[in-house]
């Protein structure tokens, strides 16, 4: 959600990524500067890390941008790892890695 400055205005949804987004976000992923994996990368970051997969989606239900992120390690080695955020090109200049990268510190 967001802060609504005008009631009934939606605003941009940062949400959990699902496996029904694999469908849906061709406008992030079909550009040249976002490298891309294979369904069944995807399918076990959502399945492993579930809370470190993240969307951010546009008040007209657009995917806008993702991020994937996972935790490793043990006792004092333990850290998080961004394998991937990137952001749709006509959603670029917003904040949205931004916002996304909040989500999972």
């Amino acid at each position: 959600g967001g802060i609504l400055l005008n009631p009934g205005v939606k605003m941009t949804t940062t949400r959990r990524f699902k496996a029904d987004d694999l469908f849906r976000f061709n406008n992030v992923n079909l550009d040249v500067l976002t490298e891309t994996y294979n369904n069944g990368f995807y399918l076990q970051y959502l399945a492993t890390w579930p809370d470190y997969c993240v969307v951010q989606e546009s008040p007209n239900g657009r995917i806008m941008g993702y991020i994937l992120g996972k935790a490793e390690g043990k006792g004092k080695r333990w850290h998080g790892h961004v394998t991937a955020v990137t952001i749709a090109p006509e959603y670029r200049r917003l904040g949205c890695a931004e916002k996304l990268m909040d989500s999972l510190e």
